[in-house]
């Protein structure tokens, strides 16, 4: 299956409401919402009609970053957000922006009634290293009279050093000669999963599109690849180690990411 159902792909953009993380300041727009800043993967539900705000105080950029959510719940949504907290200030906000509008692409695409948006449980920060942030949400979106609801993954990477998204540009020499050797690494990987019998090699190949849902972790580039073999089998991740990379990464990058 694509990576945009569907089912889905005719819903229109909702009234937009933005947010930044547990420890910068917070603006709404739209419809009654809540908004939490908690220290766990879960939030209480608020059932304020005024948007409500709150969180620790501002952070001691000196202490290190600390995984924390974001509970937004409102009209047809209710996730929790992976943030941080503390750390470098820029690094943080664009970490916690990033995440937050992951989540935001899904609370928009909530138009018509019956429609909802929640968030999974594997949704995490998946891992803090000394030059860099990842973080892997997952969007439970169900459409009104559809005979299921479906799963999706979305993903942000911080360089810490610079404040800065890091995207497959900004990891590759030449992104082409990434992108091949991503492709010949997740055939292998996705082969050698069970739960992948019969995926489709379509959505493997060398195109951005089929990898840019990725985290960084000190073993390898997680990638979540989605439903590329059936619905049941659920959404596939493979991770490719940095080693297999190293011929394709831009200098310097390896000892970010792999932190």
């Amino acid at each position: 299956m694509n990576k945009t159902a569907a089912v889905i792909g005719a819903l229109a953009s909702a009234a937009v409401l933005t947010a930044c993380g547990p420890d910068d300041s917070m603006t709404t727009g739209g419809g009654s919402s809540s908004i939490t800043a908690t220290p766990s993967a879960a939030g209480a539900a608020s059932t304020a009609t005024a948007t409500s705000v709150a969180g620790s105080p501002r952070a001691d950029e000196t202490a290190a970053f600390t995984a924390t959510s974001l509970h937004l719940e409102g009209d047809g949504y209710k996730i929790d957000v992976p943030q941080v907290s503390g750390g470098k200030a820029d690094a943080r906000a664009e970490f916690n922006q990033g995440m937050r509008a992951g989540a935001q692409e899904w609370i928009d695409r909530i138009t018509h009634p019956g429609d909802s948006v929640t968030g999974g449980t594997d949704s995490q920060v998946v891992h803090i290293g000394a030059h860099v942030l990842s973080g892997h949400l997952v969007t439970i979106m169900y459409s009104a009279g559809a005979a299921h609801p479906n799963s999706f993954d979305s993903a942000h990477v911080t360089n810490v050093d610079t404040g800065t998204a890091i995207t497959l540009s900004d990891l590759f020499a030449d992104l082409q000669q990434g992108l091949n050797v991503l492709s010949t690494q997740a055939q292998t990987l996705v082969e050698q999963n069970p739960r992948a019998a019969g995926y489709s090699k379509s959505q493997l190949t060398p195109v951005a599109e089929h990898f840019q849902t990725w985290v960084a972790t000190s073993e390898g580039m997680k990638i979540y690849l989605g439903e590329i073999a059936s619905h049941a089998a659920g959404n596939i991740d493979i991770t490719v180690p940095w080693s297999a990379l190293d011929g394709v990464l831009k200098p310097g990058m390896r000892a970010v990411v792999g932190s």
